[in-house]
C-alpha cells in the first residue's frame, strides 16, 4: 500500500493508524493502510485540529468515550457577572481562576477568597501575608470552608460550524472512507492540493435534507454514506457527526471508477457499529444542482440538530451525576463496615441520613 496523499510506500517504519472519523469526536473506524505517519501528523496539526475544536463541545456534553483521552473542557461564562468557568466531561463546572475581594473597614482589611483547591488557597494567602505581616496564614486556611453547590444561573458557550479548514477535514474523512472501502485512490488524487490548502474548490456544503434516515429517540451516531456511479460519472459522500454537523462532499464529477455504495454508522452511546438505511441516492443533475443552488444560511436546521444533541447530553450528564451521588451515599454510610456484614437497622438509618444530606440539594436544584 502507498500513502494516497504523498504516494510514499507504507512500511512498518512509517505506518500509523488514521482515524477515518477523528478520535476527538469519538471515531473508532481506523486503518494503517491509508496515509503515512508524516501526512497524518501534518493533517492532525492543521485541519484535523480545527475540526476537533468545532466538535469538542458536543463530544464533551454527550460524554463521548474516545480511543485516547477525554474531550477537552468547555469554556463558558455566567453572563450576569462575566465569570468564566470550565465545564468538565459530565457537566461539572469549575472556576477558571480564583476570586479575591478586598474591603477596608477603618484600620481593618478583610479578604474574601474563593480558591479551587487547597494548594491554590495556600499560595494566595501566603502572598497576602508578605504584604500584611500580622496576617495568620494557618488560621486563614484552618477557617476556610469547602463548599459544593449548584449554580443557579445558566452558563453560556459558543458552537460554530463550517469554515475552510473544517471543510477540508470533512473532505479528508470522505476520501479516507473511499480508500478504506477499496476505492481506486486515483479517483480522488485531484483533491490532494485542496486537502493541503493549496487550492480552493467548491465541493462541500451543509446538507440538512429531511428524512434521510430513521433516528431513534436519544440516539446519537456518526454516519458516512458513500456513493459512486460510473454511468453518471459522479462520486460523492455524506458525512454526519452526532446527527448534528451534516455535510455533502462532491469527490469527483468525472468519476471513472467502479460503482460503489458503502455506509458506516457508529452508535456513540453504546460504542458499536449499527446498520442504518440512509436514503441518499442522487443522480448527476440533482447532485450538481445541490452545489449550484446551495442553502447559504441553513441556521434553523442546524439549531434544531444542536438542541437535540444537547438535550441528549444533559440527560446523560444527569444520570451520571445521580449515579455518582448514590455511590457517595453508599460509600459514606456502608463503606466503613466490612464486606458481607449483615445489614442492621442502624445501618439503614445511616443510609437514609446520608441520602437526605447528599441528594436533597440535588432534588431541590432540579425542582428550581
Amino acid at each position: 500500500m502507498n500513502c494516497y496523499v504523498c504516494n510514499t510506500e507504507i512500511t512498518k517504519s512509517n505506518e500509523t493508524y488514521e482515524h477515518i472519523i477523528i478520535n476527538a469526536a469519538g471515531g473508532r473506524l481506523k486503518s494503517k493502510k491509508l496515509i503515512c505517519i508524516k501526512c497524518n501528523s501534518n493533517f492532525g496539526e492543521t485541519i484535523d485540529n480545527k475540526l476537533a475544536e468545532q466538535l469538542n463541545s458536543l463530544a464533551n456534553i454527550l460524554m463521548v468515550n474516545r480511543h485516547r483521552g477525554d474531550p477537552k473542557p468547555i469554556v463558558a461564562i455566567k453572563k450576569p457577572t462575566g465569570e468564566k468557568y470550565t465545564l468538565e466531561v459530565g457537566g461539572k463546572p469549575k472556576l477558571t481562576k480564583p476570586t479575591i475581594e478586598k474591603t477596608i473597614d477603618g484600620d481593618i482589611t478583610n479578604f474574601s477568597i474563593s480558591a479551587r483547591y487547597k494548594k491554590e488557597l495556600r499560595e494566595i494567602v501566603t502572598g497576602i501575608a508578605k504584604k500584611y505581616p500580622y496576617f495568620d496564614v494557618e488560621e486563614a486556611i484552618k477557617t476556610a470552608q469547602i463548599q459544593e453547590k449548584y449554580l443557579e444561573e445558566a452558563l453560556h458557550f459558543n458552537i460554530s460550524i463550517g469554515g475552510d479548514e473544517v471543510f477540508r477535514a470533512v473532505c479528508k474523512c470522505a476520501t479516507n472512507f473511499f480508500v478504506y472501502s477499496k476505492g481506486d485512490s486515483s479517483q480522488i488524487k485531484h483533491l490532494i492540493p485542496y486537502l493541503k490548502g493549496e487550492e480552493v474548490v467548491e465541493i462541500i456544503w451543509f446538507h440538512y435534507q429531511k428524512n434521510l434516515y430513521k433516528l431513534e429517540q436519544d440516539e446519537c451516531t456518526h454516519i458516512i454514506h458513500l456513493i459512486g456511479k460510473k454511468d453518471e460519472r459522479i462520486l460523492y459522500c455524506y458525512v454526519d457527526f452526532f446527527n448534528t454537523f451534516k455535510y455533502l462532499v462532491l469527490l469527483n464529477d468525472k468519476f471513472e471508477g467502479q460503482d460503489i455504495k458503502e455506509t458506516y454508522c457508529f452508535d456513540l452511546l453504546n460504542l458499536i457499529p449499527i446498520y442504518k438505511d440512509v436514503i441518499i441516492d442522487y443522480d448527476r443533475n440533482t447532485l450538481l444542482n445541490f452545489f449550484s443552488n446551495k442553502d447559504a444560511r441553513p441556521f434553523d436546521e442546524v439549531k434544531k440538530a444542536v438542541e437535540r444533541s444537547i438535550t441528549i447530553g444533559l440527560k446523560r450528564q444527569d444520570l451520571h451525576h445521580r449515579s455518582t451521588l448514590i455511590r457517595k451515599v453508599l460509600h459514606n454510610s456502608l463503606g466503613k463496615y466490612p464486606e458481607g456484614v449483615p445489614i442492621t437497622k442502624e445501618m439503614i438509618n445511616e443510609i437514609v441520613t446520608e441520602f437526605m444530606e447528599i441528594l436533597t440539594p440535588y432534588f431541590f436544584n432540579r425542582i428550581k
